[in-house]
């Protein structure tokens, strides 16, 4: 098999897959995230630090 073409415009990248039903192009508008009532519980719990010895 052999690249025979390269096609770089958007335009007729975007003609190309319309004509072949696979054009669907990107959400522009999502939806808000969900709010913290509808997190786990241990989501809330306070994060520890534990220094790790640096050994060098």
């Amino acid at each position: 098999m052999r690249v025979i073409a390269l096609i770089e415009d958007p335009g007729v990248i975007q003609r190309i897959l319309e004509h072949l039903g696979l054009w669907a192009p990107l959400a522009t508008v999502r939806s808000p995230p969900p709010g913290p009532e509808s997190w786990p519980r241990h989501v809330s719990l306070p994060l520890t630090y534990h220094p790790v010895p640096d050994i060098a």
